[in-house]
């Protein structure tokens, strides 16, 4: 074992300004995250190699010692990157990666609490790098030096662990359990999803469910975006999707804006997804519950702290103005409530074409040569005409009084009463707050123009389905057809006997069945 010692300019006394920056728990438990899986990506060939696939990042908080540990296994640091960690001054030595700023272990580890070490070992050396930074000791004794310790390993051994003591920033029980849980395996998602990182918080391995889009007029509502555009001369591009969610909510709705595939502005969190007033409209409108999305803005500048871009100077009112230009159908679908999104699904044209082929061949092929319509001579006493009949007047209104929405296109049908003779019958939907079942007009003997108000309180808890449409289709072209041929079967007095309808009504029914 050996040590030297290695200075880390500017003054050390620095590390205390860092306690005060912006930091929320989760991002700066993030910076340890970053490094972690930049080290196994940027050298995933050579861990390969070694039969390694993958990193696990631990992290972990003991309540009781109130010490912040985060340990992973990636590839490890040399002497030089060691060094370069430490520093205050150092750069990164990859550009482009997450750790772009080359300070995120300092400044977070300094946020998080007044003394704090690193341990790591690179895969492949027999060296072990080991240094601790305790703040106020600095500060008192105006050092601006630390003692790197360096100790012999195996050449196997590999990664690095940092454990953060006297925190400044403690964490509860129940923020570090749930909400520092839930935002890290948002924010690490698609690293999670790839099965090449794991990360275990406080014992728990961490796991994202993505969210399911809404099926609606026989779509699935997920679009993928790729654009680019212009601003002060450079130019920026975006990729990923926007969806709307099957199950709304406030808390998964929103854009989750990517950078180098981390989440740099969002999370489940309704105060952290980004939601624009310009795309989202106010904070309880039905956009901001629906509406969701992944954008990778690889070329948009990041702030220190990695949780928001820079971009005050115009550039975000651009990016807006073009994502608006991308998405205009799914920012109209997404202001729909779900009672309309179910109506136009419900009673669509595509849904009245489905009815329709289910019940078509029921009624038009409900008679034949072989089984040719009789009349039913047998009738009771109890006659009475089609004007006397309340029943009649209850259901069934002959004219165009109520005023109400139409749905879907009207339904034709062809239905064969005997061997030489057909009836017609157009069928459609509409939506009233009358209390009237159905109302036909008819054209001729042989002929009506039928409208089924599937807003009536007795079918309106059923009428969403499909099923249902198709046997209240069929039943209402039995009923219709049963009056009006009993109506013509009546002569000239034009007195109907209840049974008459009863028993064609019957006899279409039995014919009319799947």
């Amino acid at each position: 074992m050996s040590s030297e010692e290695l200075n880390i300019q500017p003054e050390a006394g620095i590390l205390g300004v860092f306690s005060r920056l912006n930091y929320k728990i989760w991002y700066a438990i993030a910076e340890f995250v970053d490094n972690s899986t930049q080290s196994f990506f940027s050298n995933e060939e050579k861990l390969i190699a070694h039969g390694i696939d993958h990193v696990t990042v631990n992290i972990n908080y003991d309540f009781t010692t109130n010490v912040l540990t985060i340990e992973d296994d990636a590839y490890g640091m040399n002497k030089a990157n060691f060094f370069r960690a430490v520093r205050l001054d150092s750069k990164p030595t990859i550009q482009g990666g997450r750790n772009e700023f080359g300070m995120g272990l300092k400044t977070a580890a300094s946020w998080f609490g007044n003394t704090w070490s690193v341990t790591s070992s690179e895969l492949g050396s027999d060296e072990e790098y080991h240094t601790e930074i305790n703040i106020a000791q600095l500060r008192e004794q105006r050092k601006n030096s630390v003692q790197i310790i360096t100790k012999k390993v195996e050449k196997i051994s590999h990664g690095t662990k940092v454990v953060i003591k006297d925190l400044t920033k403690k964490l509860n029980q129940k923020i570090a359990n749930e909400k520092t849980a839930n935002l890290l395996k948002s924010m690490y998602r698609r690293d999670l999803a790839s099965g090449k990182v794991a990360i275990v918080f406080n014992g728990s391995p961490l796991k994202f469910s993505p969210y399911e889009c809404l099926e609606y007029k026989g779509k699935k509502w997920r679009k993928d975006l790729d654009f680019s555009f212009v601003f002060s001369e450079t130019k920026y591009t975006v990729k990923g999707f926007v969806g709307i969610l099957k199950k709304g909510g406030y808390d998964k709705a929103g854009l989750n804006l990517f950078r180098r595939n981390r989440v740099v502005v969002g999370g489940d969190l309704d105060d952290l997804n980004y939601k624009p007033k310009m795309i989202f409209g106010q904070k309880q409108s039905e956009v901001s519950l629906k509406l969701f999305g992944e954008l990778d803005l690889d070329d948009f500048p990041v702030n220190q702290a990695k949780d928001g871009f820079v971009w005050d100077d115009g550039l975000e009112d651009a990016f807006l103005s073009e994502l608006q230009k991308n998405i205009p159908e799914f920012i109209s679908i997404a202001k729909k409530t779900k009672k309309s999104l179910i109506d136009e699904e419900d009673f669509s044209n595509d849904n009245s074409e489905k009815v329709y082929k289910q019940s078509k061949k029921s009624i038009e092929g409900m008679l034949n040569s072989s089984n040719e319509e009789k009349e039913h001579s047998q009738n009771t006493p109890d006659s009475a005409s089609r004007d006397e009949n309340s029943e009649f007047d209850r259901y069934i209104e002959e004219s165009n009084e109520i005023e109400a929405k139409s749905l879907a296109s009207p339904r034709k049908y062809t239905i064969p009463i005997n061997l030489f003779e057909s009836y017609v019958m157009t069928i459609s939907w509409e939506r009233s707050d009358s209390k009237v079942w159905i109302k036909h007009v008819n054209p001729d003997d042989l002929s009506s123009n039928v409208v089924i108000n599937v807003n009536h309180p007795f079918f309106k808890p059923y009428i969403n389905k499909t099923d249902f449409k198709s046997v209240l289709e069929r039943f209402v072209a039995a009923y219709i057809l049963s009056i009006r041929l009993a109506e013509r079967d009546a002569g000239s007095e034009r007195k109907i006997i209840p049974s008459v309808i009863t028993n064609k009504l019957n006899d279409f029914l039995g014919k009319m069945k799947d």
